[in-house]
């Protein structure tokens, strides 16, 4: 199986197979997909670079023929690669890069995190005026050619890319990153999200007129929602102006990008919507097309879904 330095694994147990099978169920509450990390971009010519980002696990779910989920990671921390075969002659054609683990997950005996049962290939698709990603029976027959029982085996796609002809270096533009697992509603209680842990705080998002935009923040569970109430003496135009003063305390930040949205709700010489976009690295980006010069409500909302630590206050 292709599996370089042993990059790809299940986190299981000696022999494979008790990790693997106690979290099945588990891993049942999420469709196929990528849970966390696992980003591709360019290395050089053909080959291309998955996962590695410090800080950041790379994790999916695969999904087996039957419908069984289990989660693959890479296992080394490092970036992983894989070189594509050579471009088309002609049209243009788009590979799949698949991790997979053998169905059953049998690993050796004395070795831990399955990596002897798992691999990671590059699935070459079709040329035409018109490319499609590989299908399921296209992958499964790419991993039972790479030495896994194929049409039983869990795999997941990390990224599709587009290869047109003549290609000699694969660009950022060439790359999408395989889906994202999704919650399947289905066979998730939301019941049992009562015991989960709340912190609360209240800081400045950003500062306008001398005022801070005094925001109040829930976090539950790893879902923010922050609610921000504040009188401002005037409040100018802002057309994407971002602000440095303030910001989303640790603990409590964006995942991804995301805004608050809201508006002047009463007083002031002018009124109308107001939203801020949020980032990741705290960089807030102010939108407004109205302006008051005399003391004017403001009202933000947004609810967002954090990475961070949990607070520590």
């Amino acid at each position: 199986m292709t599996n370089p330095d042993n990059a790809i694994g299940t986190n299981a147990a000696y022999g494979g197979r008790t990790s693997v099978n106690a979290f099945n169920d588990m891993m049942n509450i999420v469709s196929r997909g990528i849970i966390s990390g696992w980003d591709c971009v360019p290395s050089s010519g053909l080959t291309v670079a998955l996962g590695g980002v410090s800080g950041i696990r790379d994790t999916a779910a695969a999904q087996d023929n039957a419908g069984n989920k289990t989660s693959i990671n890479n296992i080394s921390g490092m970036p992983v690669e894989v070189t594509l075969s050579a471009a088309p002659a002609a049209n243009s054609r788009i590979d799949s890069i698949v991790a997979y683990v053998d169905n059953p997950p049998q690993g050796t005996s004395t070795i831990a995190d399955n990596y002897e049962a798992c691999g990671i290939i590059a699935v070459t698709g079709t040329a035409s005026s018109s490319p499609s990603a590989p299908t399921d029976n296209a992958i499964r027959t790419a991993i039972t050619a790479d030495g896994a029982s194929g049409v039983t085996a869990y795999y997941v796609v990390l990224a599709n890319i587009t290869i047109a002809s003549g290609t000699t270096d694969i660009t950022s533009g060439n790359i999408a990153k395989g889906p994202a697992a999704q919650f399947n509603s289905a066979n998730l209680d939301f019941t049992t999200f009562s015991n989960l842990p709340v912190a609360t705080t209240s800081a400045s998002l950003f500062t306008i007129s001398s005022t801070n935009a005094v925001t109040n923040y829930t976090r539950v569970g790893n879902v923010v929602f922050a609610f921000a109430n504040n009188v401002f003496p005037s409040i100018a135009a802002h057309a994407g102006q971002t602000v440095t003063s303030g910001g989303v305390p640790d603990g409590y930040k964006p995942a991804g990008e995301t805004m608050m949205y809201g508006g002047a709700v009463d007083g002031g010489s002018g009124s109308g919507n107001f939203s801020v976009r949020i980032k990741p690295d705290n960089t807030r980006t102010l939108y407004n097309g109205f302006t008051t010069s005399s003391n004017t409500r403001l009202q933000l909302s947004g609810t967002w879904v954090t990475n961070d630590a949990w607070p520590t206050s």
